[in-house]
């Protein structure tokens, strides 16, 4: 090659591919959780492009600055014209910045709701949830939304510290029925489902307190009760639940209540 910058070029890069393989072999061997790999594939990825970027532009100093003289008359029509684009990659530096959330966390985003299994710069990937519903179950679709709704709508992630939610699981007992009895028994089976997970989320709420400024959230369940004006009594069970299993355990909870209500 007769220009030196030209074969600087062709090092920097095929240096870097070399590097990124032997780092991808060993992150191949690694014990990890495939959305732990996934991540860690994707920091690789954009360490790589941005060293490469960073020699280029070291290399080719001089020459970018001249193009960028002449470039600066078209970046109007650029802006103008890939304005989607941009937005995109402006809405994943603000995901990267603030670490709004990494694959497998649950996010809402918008009208769309589901779990995160890829991310780039343009776009994100999630494995669908009804957001219609409060069940918290997968529909099996996969939709990919681009990056630049970060930028009007705010993020919310359902995991990304506390994977737990604090649900309300609403009962309507007659006026015959007795509504101590019926509070008793939910409130023993509620209180021996969160056993069940209680460390992990005594440990998840500690960690959100170092993290963040909030009050503390009660751990313990606790039934509601509303007098109806028609006699008869609405009782809702107010508890923590893991985000990805809201709906079997709310069935438990539903399942208890028709057992109990059955035998009295």
């Amino acid at each position: 090659m007769s220009d030196p910058r030209l074969f600087a070029s062709a090092v920097l890069i095929v240096f870097v591919i070399i590097l990124g393989w032997f780092f991808g072999k060993a992150i191949r061997r690694m014990d990890l959780r495939p959305e732990q790999r996934r991540r860690t594939r994707n920091v690789l990825r954009y360490l790589m492009a941005m060293v490469i970027l960073l020699g280029l532009a070291v290399v080719w100093a001089a020459q970018i600055q001249s193009a960028a003289m002449v470039a600066s008359g078209f970046a109007v029509a650029i802006v103008l014209f890939n304005k989607d684009i941009i937005l995109s990659a402006l809405g994943w530096w603000m995901k990267m910045a603030s670490g709004a959330y990494r694959i497998g966390d649950r996010v809402r985003i918008g009208e769309y709701r589901g779990d995160v299994i890829d991310y780039g710069v343009l776009s994100t990937t999630l494995m669908a949830v009804d957001t219609g519903a409060d069940h918290g179950m997968r529909t099996g679709n996969v939709i990919t939304i681009p990056n630049a709704l970060m930028l009007t709508f705010a993020v919310v992630n359902e995991t990304r510290i506390l994977g737990f939610e604090w649900q309300e699981v609403a009962f309507k007992l007659s006026k015959s029925q007795d509504w101590r009895a019926a509070e008793a028994v939910l409130k023993a089976e509620a209180v021996a489902i969160v056993d069940e997970y209680r460390d992990e989320l005594a440990e998840q709420l500690v960690a959100m307190s170092r993290r963040f400024a909030f009050h503390p959230i009660q751990v313990e369940p606790h039934v509601f009760i509303k007098p109806n004006g028609d006699g008869t009594i609405l009782m809702s069970v107010r508890l923590a639940l893991p985000a990805r299993q809201i709906a079997v355990l709310s069935d438990r909870l539903n399942r208890c209540f028709l057992v109990w209500s059955t035998e009295v």
